[in-house]
């Protein structure tokens, strides 16, 4: 049973404050062992050390897999390898050993990401090795194989391509794909003047490459580096995504607040010439995917005529609070992707979610300065105003920080400030109809979709007990769920 409180109600404070500093214990579940203490319960985590970009995703005997880079031994980022975990439904996950460890003179440094994919019988994993020598680093991309699904052997010929044309340090995460009687590759790198670039590469059988071409070139702000390049079609267009580090923007401009940024581009790619028509990658064309703290590296797959899209919740530089407990890193929630008549991406959570749902734990109207205990770590909030015209304002309170949702009428934006240097992120949105927010919180994350998907947020946060308090000039309905564990580990020799 939640607690309500009017701001005016002083008695009701002090007992919601009370809860909050363990004086009343109200849930089970606010206090979690230490442990365990911010670790999600239904999104994708390693059981143990460092988790970060997702390294592939694709559909093998009826079973989705995904990949992911690992660093198992500890929290802090060391040789990467892929961690691996297998789905039915893409929201129950149960871990397996990792299906690629460095191993090989190539891939002694790491195992970087690239792309899963089924060729015959095959899952087939190709994978960018890192190695340093003499203080100089070197990558090269290579293949691993596996009948089972579990257990993956490096192809004997790797690497497949063995170096950069122009010598550059960064040539990385392959996408590879087949059309008709040949395989592309698209690499990411950086080019002699010190810009993001993508190359593409051709196979006859998969195995040996030739450079193509460059098919894509920074026009400066755009970035010094590109990396985990991915191009799939959507509406009948293509859509080619990017990860960029240091993109430039005017600084009265709302996006790309993170130094590490993801974005897209709607084009056309023409595989008789093999080149993008009219594209003109630029900080003004390229829009930006997602508009959080905490986003990087996605992957794509598609399934059942739908393209899913999985990312890092995550940011190179950030301090994550986890890493005392032994763990860093999550995926965000599995998200169906389409185009709007704008040929601007919608992101919208899976239908599968749905079933993470065990208790319908609220359903009323809230006024301005109304709040309750949300009294559950991990949960589902359905925000509804009937008028855009007026400013909604959520606050997340708890005793060492909070995290805010801001809708202004006026401006025109919706914004998200998690109350620490990193600041605060904002999106222009503008609903013509109504307000409506489906906001995700597990633990140590929050996710918000807002309208039909057009902007999303995703940001890391670390609260204990959470009070969520009304703010602005309108009354919202609220609807709250609480949410069930949905990742396994039964299947490795260690456990969280």
């Amino acid at each position: 049973m939640r607690v309500f409180v009017k701001l005016m109600d002083v008695f009701n404070l002090v007992l919601c404050l009370c809860v909050i500093c363990g004086t009343i214990n109200s849930s089970p579940d606010i206090f979690v062992k230490q442990k365990r203490k911010y670790r999600p319960i239904y999104h994708l985590t390693s059981s143990q050390g460092w988790m970060n970009n997702p390294a592939g995703i694709t559909v093998f005997r009826r079973k989705y897999h995904i990949f992911y880079q690992l660093h198992p031994y500890n929290a802090p980022l060391g040789l990467v390898s892929w961690g691996h975990a297998i789905s039915t439904n893409l929201v129950d996950w149960l871990h397996y050993p990792a299906a690629l460890v460095p191993s090989k003179t190539y891939d002694r440094h790491g195992c970087l990401s690239g792309t899963a994919l089924v060729n015959w019988r095959f899952l087939t994993l190709f994978y960018t090795g890192h190695r340093i020598s003499n203080n100089v680093s070197y990558e090269t991309q290579n293949i691993a194989m596996s009948r089972d699904g579990i257990i993956f052997k490096k192809y004997i010929y790797n690497p497949v391509i063995k170096q950069s044309p122009i010598n550059t340090k960064v040539l990385r995460n392959p996408k590879v794909w087949r059309f008709r009687n040949y395989w592309y590759m698209i690499l990411g790198t950086t080019s002699i003047l010190g810009t993001g670039e993508l190359l593409l590469y051709t196979s006859p059988d998969m195995f040996n490459w030739k450079l193509y071409r460059t098919v894509a070139t920074s026009y400066g702000d755009m970035g010094y580096i590109w990396e985990n390049p991915d191009l799939f079609k959507l509406n009948g267009h293509h859509v080619l995504l990017l990860s960029a580090i240091g993109i430039q923007v005017p600084s009265d401009d709302y996006r790309f607040n993170n130094k590490y940024q993801v974005g897209y581009v709607v084009t056309r790619f023409d595989y008789l010439t093999a080149r993008f028509e009219d594209l003109e990658l630029s900080a003004a064309t390229f829009h930006q995917l997602d508009n959080g703290h905490d986003f990087y590296a996605p992957k794509t797959l598609s399934s059942n005529g739908r393209r899913i899209l999985i990312a890092w919740m995550g940011m190179w530089e950030n301090n994550f609070t986890s890493t005392t407990f032994g763990w860093a890193g999550m995926m965000t929630l599995p998200r169906e992707l389409s185009l709007n008549v704008d040929g601007r991406i919608l992101m919208t959570p899976i239908k599968e979610i749905v079933s993470l749902r065990t208790e319908l734990v609220e359903s009323a109207w809230y006024e301005p300065g109304e709040m309750f205990l949300a009294g559950y770590k991990s949960f589902e909030l359905l925000v509804n105003s009937t008028s855009p015209f007026s400013d909604t304002v959520l606050i997340f309170d708890w005793i060492t920080g909070a995290f805010s949702i801001r809708y202004s009428a006026e401006f025109g934006y919706i914004s998200v400030d998690r109350g620490d240097d990193d600041g605060e992120r904002r999106a222009y949105w503008s609903p013509e109809k109504y307000i409506f927010l489906r906001i995700f919180v597990d633990a140590s994350s929050v996710e918000i979709f807002c309208g039909e998907g057009e902007v999303v947020f995703s940001s890391r946060i670390y609260p204990n007990a959470m009070i969520i308090r009304v703010e602005g000039s309108t009354n919202v309905y609220i609807v709250q769920y609480r949410l069930r564990r949905s990742v396994r580990f039964d299947s490795l020799k260690y456990r969280p």
